[in-house]
Order: structure tokens, then sequence, then C-alpha cells
């Protein structure tokens, strides 16, 4: 940052922070590490989905691709791993405050964002890391952001979105980060960077983060409806130990498994049907009826794994 970035002309959409990302992952074998914060709506995932298009234009002569979209960690690490990346390719992980509450989860950032650095050498990518608050990442993990965006408006006119850039150092002695606007020489002048502004990303790239984040969303919801009823039953099998016998216990727990298959249930206790039904009289008389249409083998399997 100590050389200015010189520019000649009117400023073009994305050219100080293309010109940039150039200088440090191009020229000087880096990897970028950036975050852009900002409430629900202010254009947090299509100011990244732009910045990622318009460097893929200027840098590689293509669009952007929708699998450097990730919605989790897993997602992120398939890509760097991959052995795919080009250098100065940029990976934009999406909806990531959707986890952050996982102590576990801040652990795997501050994990994945030491793994890229650490392997810069070979790599030289770029990731986009979306979320609400900085201060959601642990302090580890924000001493590893090279750059934060702080989302500061729309211009629903023009369709352009503004964010502050603050180009981050950090005192290697005290742990001490310095926020700093990005200064260029632009027409002889110093010139000090306080507003980036992006129009929308392309109607292509904005279909596919809008069908990608759907099938991302579907499935949280879909996780959580399912940890609601292994829950709700393990509440129930806790209730009715005092009042159920431990043969009435296994029998209840067989017709979850089995999703209230009794000719099953009565095949793996090696007992008949009569007495397996009469069994079952005696569960409901005790005021306990699973309701096996919304037990599923697969949310039995779930609870056995956690």
């Amino acid at each position: 940052m100590a050389r200015l970035i010189k520019t000649t002309h009117d400023l073009k959409e994305g050219e100080v922070f293309n010109k940039w990302l150039r200088n440090r992952v191009i020229r000087n074998n880096k990897n970028v590490l950036t975050a852009i914060t900002g409430p629900t709506g202010s254009s947090k995932s299509y100011q990244d989905l732009r910045r990622a298009e318009l460097w893929y234009r200027e840098q590689f002569n293509k669009e952007f691709l929708e699998e450097n979209i990730c919605f989790s960690i897993a997602e992120v690490m398939k890509r760097v791993s991959s052995g795919k990346l080009r250098k100065g390719e940029i990976i934009i992980f999406e909806e990531a405050g959707a986890n952050l509450g996982s102590l576990d989860f801040q652990n795997k950032v501050c994990k994945l964002f030491t793994y890229v650095l650490q392997t810069f050498r070979t790599l030289n990518i770029i990731i986009f890391f979306n979320l609400p608050y900085l201060s959601m990442l642990n302090k580890s993990a924000r001493l590893l952001i090279h750059v934060h965006f702080e989302t500061c408006g729309i211009d629903f006119k023009k369709e352009v979105a503004k964010s502050k850039a603050f180009f981050r150092q950090v005192n290697q002695s005290s742990g001490k980060i310095y926020s700093k606007y990005l200064r260029i020489r632009h027409n002889g002048k110093v010139r000090t960077i306080k507003r980036l502004n992006y129009k929308m990303p392309s109607e292509r790239l904005r279909k596919v983060y809008e069908l990608k984040k759907l099938k991302f969303v579907t499935e949280m919801n879909e996780d959580f409806s399912r940890s609601l009823d292994i829950m709700e039953q393990e509440n129930l099998r806790k209730m009715m130990r005092p009042n159920l016998t431990d043969t009435q216990i296994e029998t209840y727990d067989l017709l979850v498994k089995y999703n209230g298959d009794k000719k099953k249930v009565a095949e793996v206790r090696g007992i008949g049907l009569r007495t397996l039904y009469k069994i079952i009289e005696n569960i409901k008389k005790r005021g306990y009826t699973p309701n096996f249409k919304e037990i599923t083998k697969e949310t039995e399997q779930m609870r056995v794994l956690t």
C-alpha cells in the first residue's frame, strides 16, 4: 500500500479495487480475504457478486463461475482443495452468518483462513466473506481479514450499491488492527477513496445466486425441522421412562425406529403380533401414542448418529 495505484482517466466501475487485487495477488503472489458487513437487504451479496464479475471479465476474460459461490465451509474447502483454481480466482462464502453462533463453526473459519494464507505460494486465491457484523468472527479470524467492506446505502434510481472499503494492517507486536482508506494517484493528484460504488450483477449471475440461495435456505429449514422432531422424541422418551416398563420402552423405540412397522418389530423382538398389540395397548393406556407419520427412517438415523 506504500506505492500508490495510478490512474489517468475517469475511474471505471471496479477499477480501483481490481488494480489493488492485481498488485497483491498477481504481482506479489499473495492471497486476499475480504469481509462485507451490513444489515439484511443492504446488498452485501450483490456487491460481492459484482466485484467478482468485474474481476473475472478483466483478469480472465470470462464470466464468474457459479461453482465458486459457496454456502458452507465444506463447499469452500472442496473448491480450495480441488486443484482446479487458477491464480487470482475468487470464492464467495455466502450466508456465513447463518452458522456463526456455533463455536465449532468459528474454529473452522479460522482454520480455513489460516489454510488459505499458508498455501498462498501455490494458490494465490481470493475469498469474499459475507456476514452481518465483523464482530461475529472471533479475534483470530478478524486479524486475517485484509479488506473490510461496510455497506452504506443504495441508490435505487441508479441501481448502485455503496460501501466503505477499509484496508487493514495489523501491528505484528501488539496485534492492533489499523483500518485505512485506500489512496490512489489520480491525474497526478493523491486521492483518498472513501466509497466504492457497484451496479447490480448481471441477470445470469443473479439467477444462479438466487437458485443456490433457495436451495440452501430450504435445506437449512428442513434440517431445523428434523432437529425439532428428534428433540421432541428424545424429550418424550425421557418423560415416559418412569411410567413404562423396560419391555414397553424397548417396544416403543423399535416402533419409532421402524416407523410403526409392527411386523418388523415383532420379528426383531421374537414375539407374535398378538403379544405386540397387547404391549402397544398398554403403552397407549399410559398416555403415549407415537406419531409415526412425522418420524421418518431418516430422522431416526440422524437421532442415532447424534
